[in-house]
């Protein structure tokens, strides 16, 4: 993902660079400093808003963004992991509402009680991976670079969230402070929303799948239908957190409250992919990358191919 990134942002600049205010020679630099070490996912973020702002014709704020990336670049590299939605500057507060939620569900800082207890949840959820099933953790940490936590709607009737990701913001996820309440959930959730981020580094040459974007199927994770790409999402992240439950359970890492509970998340899990695999065998068009991640995904929940 970061070679791509590079690579786009070279041929940006060198279509446009000196309208952005991005000579030859600073240009070629700032590549290179994206190939030379992790970047932030706000960085992704800003490159994905910078080609919006060139197709729009907006060039004032393409170069508005072009110098926000030149300053992320040469500044030090941060090395975050979990931090509150308001603890990060506005500019990337705004960016992470908009491209991790809907227009339709606003996030906002958690009660600091609420991200404190969030916060310690992931550390211990990070720590049983670590114990039970040390290749995922090592994963999670590989493919997040931030994991950040907000509060979600409250009111009653209102539409919230758990987790999201975006490919537009690679390495980054929003976990809701009240969307797990124990470490096993926790250890599910970082799987599941790591899980979205691998697909989406997979797919950086190609879709899942061909079916339309204007398809909608039934979504085993959501009450309303989706594009089919979700629903490959949904079997594919559902087939992660099956297979962390069972690692876990496999390695007697778990106490007696939370083997009860895998053993009850493991059936979910089964259940809920079936119905994906349901969808997907009836309807996908599968690309090679798309068969390739569910061929991947049956062989973790133990689903014939």
């Amino acid at each position: 993902m970061r070679s791509r990134l590079a690579a786009s942002l070279g041929y940006v600049f060198k279509q446009i660079g000196d309208d952005l205010g991005v000579p030859t020679a600073d240009a070629r630099s700032l590549v290179e400093a994206v190939e030379a070490r992790r970047q932030s996912p706000q960085l992704f973020g800003a490159y994905y808003d910078l080609v919006l702002a060139v197709e729009r014709d907006e060039i004032g704020a393409a170069r508005t963004i072009a110098a926000e990336i030149r300053d992320r670049l040469n500044a030090p590299s941060p090395e975050r992991w979990v931090a509150s939605l308001e603890s990060r500057p506005i500019g990337d507060q705004e960016r992470y509402q908009r491209l991790l939620l809907p227009e339709d569900i606003a996030a906002s800082e958690p009660a600091s009680a609420d991200f404190a207890a969030a916060e310690e949840r992931i550390g211990r959820a990070m720590d049983l991976l670590d114990r039970g099933f040390p290749e995922m953790a090592a994963e999670i940490r590989a493919l997040l670079f931030e994991v950040v936590i907000a509060a979600g709607p409250t009111e009653r009737g209102a539409i919230t969230f758990d987790g999201s990701s975006s490919y537009m913001l690679w390495g980054a996820v929003m976990l809701n402070a009240l969307g797990q309440t124990n470490v096993l959930d926790t250890a599910q959730a970082l799987a599941h929303e790591s899980g979205h981020n691998l697909l989406f580094g997979l797919c950086a040459n190609g879709p899942l799948i061909d079916n339309d974007d204007e398809e909608s199927f039934a979504h085993p994770l959501r009450q309303d239908p989706r594009p089919m790409d979700g629903v490959v999402h949904a079997a594919y992240v559902t087939a992660r957190m099956h297979q962390t439950v069972e690692r876990l359970l496999e390695s007697g890492a778990l106490d007696e409250a939370q083997r009860d509970a895998a053993e009850k998340d493991i059936e979910l899990h089964r259940r809920n992919f079936a119905a994906a695999d349901e969808v997907i065998r009836g309807a996908a068009l599968l690309t090679p990358v798309g068969a390739e991640a569910m061929a991947a995904a049956r062989g973790q929940i133990a689903v014939p191919a």
